[in-house]
């Protein structure tokens, strides 16, 4: 996009060289003919400098213009130079040419030229500068000099040109042009003027409800939109000429990881409007000429519902629906971090492996609902007496595992007797009362293997063993105090 708005620009600069270079030649020339030569260059110009000035504000402003619309409008400036060039049969251009010497040829114009190509070019700069100045209405301040300083460079041509046609002034339009390339030279060099986006994306800009800033290429707000301004929680004029840093100095989390990586910020937790939220930092360079960054875009994205979805989506892939606990592919993702964690470390970890006894008699009983409100109430009471680092999972039906980090023998021990003074009080489930009762089986790493597998083969093995001595943990062969069963 800026490429075409670069070309087109060149384009009216180089028509606008035609014209100079015409006026020259008919000024120094010596005779008729040489000064017509001149005026054939010049017409050359003129007739197509209007409608190059259109496509290039058109395209500047975002507007689009088809190529069959430029293809009509081309029709006049080649019908005027047709007419131009055969002036001396109908006289509808020029109604007489003389020999102006130093000044150029003096002419004096046709009905064509008058009522045709005057309306046509006129009616073309009036199009661009409304279309300007629609523009100008609502651009933002950065734009705005941009606008400001294009429609005072289109406008010192166009009135010098009308008064050298009226005969107000001499011919001195072609001297107007070095003024017109001065000012566009200033507007690209002091405003990025076509180093920027254009104001086609003025409107999406403002509206848009991602964060936008522009930053030159020393990372300075050049412009920012109302949403980033919002979030920012000042005006945007505040902004405007303050490094990104210090515009971001609220957000700690953005400044550190702006501090690692300025170019590429990525994901921070803000605390925005009183709530916690997510963004996406992201960071796009704005243009770039030999190798050098003329600026950035950053676009700030609030992605916080992607977040929890990205979330709720762990939690169905991690968790149990029932109990909410981790499930199997979670815990075997845990057992495999510790596993890696001990051989560093040189501590071992622990796994508890239990189930209910006489689960299935619950189920008969009551129903599977009860049977699932009690092993929601089992998990959330084993959950309760554990460290933070400790993992219970579900692994299906009423079969638990506990992973118990930096935990021995000794230790299985202490997690155990809470455990069970904890599980086996009675259960309110409805209007039952329940009595949960326990069979566990332990392993510990790397006495009793070195995968999870292995771990929870030993650990199923003295459940097993646990459950054929009355319940309880294998390694003590010890039986709940409390009796095993189901109170009405």
């Amino acid at each position: 996009m800026l490429g075409a708005i670069r070309k087109r620009g060149a384009f009216a600069c180089l028509i606008s060289g035609f014209w100079m270079f015409g006026d020259m030649v008919s000024r120094i020339s010596e005779t008729v003919a040489g000064e017509l030569i001149g005026e054939i260059f010049r017409y050359v110009a003129v007739p197509m400098l209007p409608l190059a000035l259109l496509v290039f504000v058109y395209q500047y402003c975002g507007k689009k213009i088809s190529p069959a619309r430029i293809k009509w409008l081309v029709v006049i400036p080649v019908l005027s130079w047709l007419m131009m060039m055969t002036s001396s049969w109908h006289h509808l251009f020029f109604s007489n040419m003389q020999s102006g010497g130093a000044n150029g040829m003096k002419v004096e114009y046709g009905y064509y030229f008058w009522f045709v190509h005057v309306p046509y070019s006129y009616g073309l700069m009036l199009i661009s500068f409304f279309t300007l100045l629609m523009e100008l209405s609502r651009a933002s301040r950065h734009y705005r000099k941009q606008i400001l300083l294009l429609l005072f460079s289109l406008s010192i041509p166009s009135i010098v040109n009308i008064l050298v046609i009226n005969k107000i002034i001499g011919n001195v339009t072609p001297l107007s042009f070095p003024i017109f390339f001065t000012i566009l030279g200033y507007a690209i060099f002091r405003h990025q003027f076509l180093g920027s986006n254009p104001i086609a994306y003025e409107t999406v800009f403002h509206t848009i409800r991602d964060g936008v800033l522009i930053l030159d290429r020393h990372d300075i707000i050049r412009d920012i939109n109302p949403s980033a301004a919002k979030g920012l929680k000042q005006n945007s004029s505040e902004i405007i000429g303050l490094h990104v840093r210090e515009a971001f100095k609220e957000w700690t989390t953005a400044v550190e990881a702006y501090d690692k990586n300025p170019r590429k910020i990525g994901e921070i937790e803000v605390f925005l409007f009183g709530q916690k939220r997510f963004l996406l930092i992201e960071s796009t360079p704005l243009a770039a000429q030999n190798d050098i960054s003329e600026g950035r875009i950053i676009n700030i994205r609030d992605i916080t519902d992607h977040h929890q979805y990205k979330l709720s989506l762990e939690a169905l892939a991690f968790h149990d629906p029932l109990t909410r606990l981790a499930n199997r592919r979670k815990f075997q993702e845990e057992v495999e971090r510790a596993i890696e964690k001990s051989d560093e470390s040189d501590k071992t970890f622990a796994i508890l492996y239990f189930d209910l006894n006489r689960f299935k008699t619950v189920n008969d009983t009551y129903g599977h609902e009860i049977g699932d409100e009690l092993l929601k109430y089992v998990a959330a009471r084993v959950a309760s007496i554990l460290r933070k680092p400790d993992i219970l999972a579900r692994l299906g039906g009423d079969e638990f595992a506990l992973l118990l980090n930096n935990c021995d023998e000794t230790g299985i021990e202490i997690v155990v007797e809470r455990l069970l003074d904890n599980v086996t009080r009675p259960f309110k489930v409805g209007e039952n009362t329940l009595i949960a009762d326990l069979s566990i089986g332990s392993s510990v790493y790397p006495k009793h293997g070195k995968t999870l597998t292995e771990l929870l083969r030993h650990a199923d093995a003295e459940m097993y063993r646990a459950k054929q001595s009355g319940g309880g943990l294998a390694l003590k062969t010890q039986k709940s105090e409390s009796p095993v069963g189901m109170e009405m």
